[in-house]
C-alpha cells in the first residue's frame, strides 16, 4: 500500500512540474510573440568618421528572418549586406522583453551639431515604439541593440 501511494505520489507531482513548466514557457512565449519586428535606420552620414557604416536593418521575428545594408559615406570602402544569426536575433528580442519600452524616451540627442538622425521602429502586436537618436546615445536597451547590429 505505501509503495501504491509513494508511485501515485510520485506521478502526480511529476504531471504538476510538467504543467507548471509547460505554463512558464508559454508565458514567455506569449511575451516573446508581440514582438513583430523591428526597422532600424543607423546613420554616420556626416560624421568625420568615413569608417564608420550607416546601416539599414529589418529583424521579423514573424518570419524569423532579418536582412542589413551596410553603406559608407567614403566610396574606398565598399558597401555590403548580411543578416543576423539566430544567436543574435534570440539575444535582440531577450532584450526587449526584458527591458519596459513604454519608459524609454523617444527621441535622444548629444550637443555635437552635426550628428545623424538614427531611428528605430519596434512594432509589437499592440504598439509601435519609434526612437530618434542624434548621435546614438539611447538608453538600455538601445545601445545593446546598436551594438549587435552593428556587430560590435
Amino acid at each position: 500500500m505505501r509503495i501504491k501511494l509513494y508511485l501515485l505520489s510520485t506521478v502526480l507531482l511529476g504531471l504538476f512540474s510538467l504543467s507548471q513548466d509547460q505554463v512558464n514557457k508559454t508565458e514567455i512565449n506569449k511575451v516573446a510573440d508581440e514582438i513583430v519586428k523591428i526597422e532600424m535606420d543607423l546613420s554616420a552620414f556626416g560624421v568625420e568618421a568615413d569608417h564608420i557604416p550607416s546601416i539599414h536593418a529589418v529583424i521579423d521575428f514573424v518570419e524569423d528572418s532579418s536582412f542589413c545594408s551596410k553603406s559608407f559615406y567614403n566610396p574606398a570602402y565598399e558597401n555590403s549586406t548580411y543578416t543576423l544569426t539566430k544567436s543574435e536575433m534570440t539575444s535582440i528580442l531577450k532584450l526587449l522583453i526584458i527591458d519596459d519600452l513604454k519608459k524609454l524616451k523617444s527621441t535622444y540627442t548629444v550637443n555635437f551639431t552635426d550628428q545623424p538622425r538614427s531611428t528605430t521602429k519596434i512594432y509589437t502586436t499592440q504598439n509601435t515604439f519609434v526612437f530618434d537618436d542624434y548621435g546614438l546615445v539611447g538608453d538600455y536597451p538601445l545601445k545593446d541593440l546598436y551594438k549587435i547590429v552593428y556587430k560590435y
